[in-house]
């Protein structure tokens, strides 16, 4: 459905990010259900995100060539004044860096849309937790609205002294139509070679370090000493990778896993569709698509007790939640489903429920443009 945005801002949305995640789905989402002519986004060249809204037929401007590219600013500020936006959304710390020196000279209001809080995510003792919380406090002399995705992110947002009345809190949400994924446990065995008539165990997420796919294949080593009806599949890509495939090595676990690389978004939901359970180890997560989208279909859901994923599924209602790094628990939580059916069914129905109830791209779409609003009229004073 397109709303109607007659009497809205024009809103840029800026994501230099070069691979498709979470928050990609969450924006692609969000401007095709707008107006093309009031909504448009910056990227860099050979983005992944680029080539997904090009499908949509989403207005895309190409800013620069790669994330370090110092044209960027005047590039996003020429496209700003051409083009005649009002708003600009930013997606993560690159583009909250330049786009905050490209509005300087412009009437646009600008929005952080915080997909983690840093200092959670990385840590609040590593170097790339404190860079990222500073350049993202630094930036903020001409904020005028900062989106967060949880609860947990919104209350570290203010402990950092951004104001209470420039946070909004906005969950993310999925598109109903999801559940028309068609695809099967053949189709997915035939796809990945994978052994048949054993259980799938999908994880779908970036390969680097906060996502724990490393804790995932600790766990495999104790679930098979119990039951070896079990298969790991990790959906995902990254500079994690050779770490993840030496530890599979050294743990002797390659007839119990299998990494498939990168996926466009229509086959991850396939593979997630096709699947008899869906993992999240992370070690933080906001308000994880991913494990939206696998309520939405139904699947079985594990997860770390992290971040905002409580927010959206409470344990033993909607999904068992282990605590994070600790392949002991995960594996128990694995061996747990795999055993028991009916808990399984329970918790994915009861996940299916919740997510179409309480997570829906309406309820997302419209916070979203409320949050323009504000911005917009902030920057106008």
């Amino acid at each position: 459905m397109t709303v109607d945005l007659t009497n809205n801002p024009k809103v840029l949305v800026v994501d230099l990010s070069i691979r498709y995640g979470g928050s990609t789905s969450r924006i692609l989402s969000l401007l095709r259900k707008a107006k093309s002519s009031q909504v448009g986004l910056a990227v860099v060249e050979s983005s992944a995100v680029s080539k997904e809204a090009e499908k949509f037929a989403i207005p895309v401007h190409y800013v620069g060539k790669h994330r370090l590219d110092v044209k960027i600013p005047q590039n996003i500020r020429k496209t700003i004044q051409q083009e005649g936006y009002q708003v600009v959304d930013t997606q993560n710390i690159q583009s909250k860096f330049w786009a905050s020196l490209a509005i300087k000279k412009t009437n646009a209001a600008l929005v952080s849309t915080l997909n983690s809080w840093y200092a959670n995510e990385h840590g609040k003792f590593s170097i790339k937790g404190k860079i990222y919380t500073l350049l993202e406090l630094a930036t903020n002399s001409n904020l005028s609205v900062c989106i967060t995705v949880s609860e947990n992110d919104r209350k570290s947002a203010i402990a950092a002294n951004i104001p209470n009345e420039k946070v909004e809190l906005i969950y993310n949400a999925i598109e109903t139509n999801i559940q028309k994924i068609q695809s099967d446990k053949a189709w997915l065995v035939s796809k990945f070679s994978l052994p048949s008539n054993k259980v799938i165990c999908t994880a779908v997420g970036r390969l680097v370090a906060i996502k724990g796919h490393d804790v995932l294949i600790k766990s495999i080593e104790l679930i098979k000493k119990a039951n070896e009806n079990f298969h790991i599949l990790i959906v995902g890509e990254g500079k994690f990778r050779q770490e993840l495939e030496q530890l599979i090595q050294s743990a002797n676990v390659q007839n119990f896993v299998t990494l498939a690389g990168y996926q466009d978004r229509e086959t991850a939901l396939a593979i997630i569709n096709a699947s008899d359970i869906f993992m999240m180890p992370s070690r933080y997560e906001g308000t994880p698509v991913a494990l939206l989208e696998a309520a939405s279909l139904g699947v079985p859901i594990i997860a770390s007790q992290v971040g905002g994923i409580p927010e959206l599924v409470t344990h033993q209602q909607e999904a068992l939640l282990v605590p994070p790094e600790n392949p002991s628990e995960l594996a128990s939580a694995i061996l747990q489903l795999i055993n028991d059916k009916k808990l399984a069914s329970r918790l994915a129905t009861n996940a299916k429920d919740k997510a179409q109830t309480q997570f829906s791209l309406e309820k997302q779409f419209e916070l979203t443009w409320a949050a323009y609003r504000k911005a917009y009229a902030l920057a106008q004073k």
